[in-house]
């Protein structure tokens, strides 16, 4: 049930809900018309604000650290970096020829390609299975998969490559990661590569599972602060959708520590 939950109350945490909701009740509730109408335009330009939505990012998402290079060549110990699936690629659309079709969380794998190329990580662990919701699209159950032929075609050999394909959120990304480098690497340690503004969340899930995981970010929403009156008074889209990302994360994150999850 609350996997179910989890998966389904989101869709109720948008600003496009927000805003539907606010101006259906304006419609069916002539009584409070204007005060709906006033929280419709407030809702919309808060959360299309670029200064508010890039200070509440600054906030939320969490920095990390680059993870040292091997001490000595002849080192044998492999250092993992395990990788979260969630808008890693758009298997929805088929293209010819066929070829790996990066989506909005792409940066994962990117980061994930940068840590093996500079030697800091010796194996790549993607994360991440099916939804088996009736009601979802069925991209993640393709998303591993995609993302382990994307870094094979930038030169990482299939043997550096693992994709555990049972878990289907964070809390089982941590907890079926954790069996996968116990029993195959021998370890309680690895570099966990998610989104910025999914890092906090994903951190819990992996110390509560017992993992030492460094904290390596991809996919930053937060940028340079700035105080451009345009990005203090004109609502951008783009800040809607970053927007819908942090709302349904503190949520999310919330939601698990009620749970015990994190």
């Amino acid at each position: 049930m609350f996997y179910f939950l989890s998966k389904t109350a989101g869709y109720f945490l948008t600003p496009a809900g927000w805003l539907l909701a606010a101006l259906a009740g304006a419609l069916l509730f002539p009584r409070f018309r204007k005060r709906l109408l006033v929280v419709s335009l407030g809702v919309f330009w808060l959360l299309g604000n670029s200064f508010l939505v890039n200070e509440l990012a600054r906030v939320w998402e969490l920095n990390g650290c680059v993870p040292p290079m091997p001490r000595a060549l002849n080192d044998t110990s492999a250092t993992v970096a395990v990788v979260l699936t969630g808008g890693l690629t758009n298997s929805q659309l088929p293209v010819t020829p066929a070829r790996p079709m990066l989506s909005t969380q792409a940066d994962r794998l990117g980061q994930a390609l940068y840590l093996y190329k500079t030697g800091r990580v010796q194996k790549i662990l993607i994360s991440g299975g099916s939804t088996d919701l009736f009601f979802m699209n069925t991209e993640a159950l393709h998303e591993g998969l995609e993302g382990m032929r994307f870094l094979h075609l930038a030169g990482i050999p299939a043997r550096d490559l693992i994709w555990e394909t049972h878990s289907r959120n964070t809390y089982e990304n941590a907890q079926f990661s954790a069996k996968v480098l116990r029993s195959r690497f021998h370890t309680d340690r690895c570099v966990l590569v998610t989104s910025a503004f999914h890092l906090r969340r994903a951190m819990g899930c992996f110390t509560r599972a017992g993992i030492q995981a460094t904290p390596f970010p991809a996919a930053y929403i937060h940028k340079r602060r700035t105080f451009a009156l345009v990005n203090l008074l004109v609502p951008h889209e783009d800040d809607f959708s970053d927007a819908m990302h942090l709302i349904r994360e503190v949520f999310g994150y919330v939601t698990y520590r009620v749970a015990g999850y994190i």
